[in-house]
């Protein structure tokens, strides 16, 4: 019966190698935990004044917090429009 090496032969034999510089991530997907908050702010406005189009509130959350709407509505398209999903439920 063979043995399988342990996590302290693996990490200890990991441990001579060196390091390589890992790329930086691009800016979308640096920003993307801003797209998180800023989804939130536009639900809560969403909630809180329904009467307001979707791309009004939209457009005022990303002004404010300095985010770039052509790369957010791409975002948005990515993760299925939820968004959008959601301000259609809330019109009905």
């Amino acid at each position: 019966m063979k043995r399988a090496p342990s996590r302290v032969v693996e990490l200890e034999r990991m441990k001579g190698r060196t390091l390589t510089e890992e790329p930086a991530a691009p800016e979308e997907i640096a920003q993307s935990p801003m797209y998180g908050v800023a989804l939130l702010k536009i639900a809560m406005e969403l909630k809180r004044a329904p009467a307001s189009g979707l791309d009004e509130i939209l457009k005022g959350v990303l002004e404010r917090m300095r985010l770039d709407e052509p790369a957010f509505r791409r975002f948005l398209e990515q993760n299925g429009g939820l968004l959008r999903q959601i301000a259609h439920k809330k019109a009905l």
